[in-house]
């Protein structure tokens, strides 16, 4: 699937700019963007991608990317597998 904000529009958002890091937003871009669609499922995801949907995935980014070194191992990460579950990969 497509991600729902460009990397420009994530770097932007969180004031970052220089390309070190991009690797780094392209993971937490796809995540949040995965993230955001399971929450907001009512949207089909056809027409322009609506600006709050736009605004959550930032939010998500920055804040991932703000905290990464905060955050406890083992502790986050197991929210976002949740809605896997059962899925064979």
């Amino acid at each position: 699937m497509t991600d729902l904000v460009t990397l420009a529009e994530a770097k932007a958002y969180c004031r970052y700019e220089t390309d070190d890091e991009d690797a780094t937003f392209a993971i937490l871009i796809a995540a949040a963007s995965d993230h955001v669609r399971d929450v907001a499922d009512r949207w089909d995801g056809a027409g322009e991608i609506p600006a709050r949907l736009k605004l959550a995935v930032l939010a998500r980014v920055a804040e991932a990317f703000d905290n990464r070194e905060a955050m406890p191992e083992g502790k986050h990460e197991l929210r976002t597998l949740y809605n896997l579950r059962g899925i064979v990969i």
